[in-house]
């Protein structure tokens, strides 16, 4: 456990900051009274998603090998993050302007309260940007995908982890990542069909290409690759939206 400590830590207090920060800017309510309890609910589901992920899935290939590379100052360790935050760019940017465009298109047929979901203005929308980064890539991609692929590589008797067990751990994060936007989609009543399946098809493959991203690259690369998206998906109409 000792190992994985400085990574652990960092993760959680990262995902910490994101969400209260965010929470400071975007929530309707009063935010010290809501402070105390968001603290408690952040740090016990990360620790354990992160721990888990750390200790479990870095010996088959996945974890959070460039963030401890980072954190022990290692050689190489700076123009690998440079490399996976290229490439995460380039992902990030052609994932959202596809998805926006769909957007924009289908935009007469989606409900109106579906356009205004993530309408926070241009710095709450950067804010939830980052949070959902950091905080849905370590849940999610750190947390689930990596049980998903240890318990898959176990069962398949390998050492470390192959397409046979990226794959399915990649979908079910992935799918999972999606659901857990629909009870958001019914607050705001926007859950007809067409945005229920419109919000699982944007998400699942915003979590296929993060997913495969942490896979092949850095838990790192994921995170940025979604903050991306979400600049391009959210940020960016927020600041064409503003006035002149």
């Amino acid at each position: 456990m000792a190992g994985i400590l400085p990574s652990l830590l960092t993760l959680v207090l990262s995902t910490l900051i994101t969400q209260l920060v965010n929470l400071a800017y975007n929530a309707n309510q009063q935010f010290l009274s809501i402070v105390v309890p968001s603290t408690i609910v952040i740090v016990f589901v990360t620790t354990p998603l992160a721990a888990s992920g750390l200790k479990l899935a870095g010996p088959i290939g996945l974890g959070a090998p460039l963030l401890a590379s980072l954190l022990a100052g290692q050689s190489g360790s700076r123009a690998a993050l440079v490399a996976d935050a290229r490439l995460a760019t380039v992902f990030g940017l052609g994932v959202g302007a596809f998805l926006l465009a769909l957007r924009i298109v289908t935009e007469p047929y989606l409900p109106a309260e579906l356009m205004d979901l993530g309408n926070r203005g241009v710095l709450g929308s950067f804010l939830v940007a980052i949070s959902a980064a950091v905080t849905e890539e370590v849940w999610l991609r750190l947390g689930v995908m990596s049980l998903v692929a240890w318990l898959l590589v176990r069962v398949t008797r390998q050492t470390e982890i192959t397409p046979m067990a990226a794959w399915p751990a990649i979908a079910v994060a992935a799918v999972l990542f999606a659901a857990i936007h629909l009870p958001q989609l019914a607050a705001s009543g926007a859950a007809s069909p067409i945005g229920v399946a419109g919000t699982m098809f944007g998400n699942t493959l915003v979590g296929l290409v993060c997913g495969w991203l942490y896979w092949r690259r850095s838990l790192i690369a994921a995170i940025v690759a979604h903050f991306v998206i979400d600049l391009v998906l959210h940020v960016v109409p927020a600041m064409v939206s503003l006035p002149t």
